[in-house]
């Protein structure tokens, strides 16, 4: 018999459904966004790189299509340097 228990580990990976308010979601074309409200099926958050700028309502089947994550639920691959972001590329 397996036995898992959730012990709260934020280090675990999180799939977009289980976003929350207050998480920053990440995207590798318009870059970050601050969770402000959860529904049923639906998630609304800030605008791309401006967590007080209201945004939209979103599916997390639309999330998913995009290949958002939650951040810190996976490596983050990205670097600003100088103001600039970078994405890491493995070689």
């Amino acid at each position: 018999m397996n036995n898992c228990t959730n012990t709260g580990d934020q280090s675990a990976p999180r799939a977009i459904k289980d976003v929350k308010a207050g998480d920053i979601i990440v995207s590798a074309h318009w870059g970050e966004a601050k969770v402000l409200e959860v529904l049923t099926h639906i998630f609304f958050v800030s605008d791309w790189d401006d967590f007080e700028g209201g945004g939209n309502w979103w599916t997390f089947s639309e999330a998913e299509k995009a290949g958002w994550k939650i951040k810190g639920s996976e490596e983050d691959t990205t670097r600003i340097i100088d103001g600039k972001k970078y994405k890491l590329i493995e070689e």
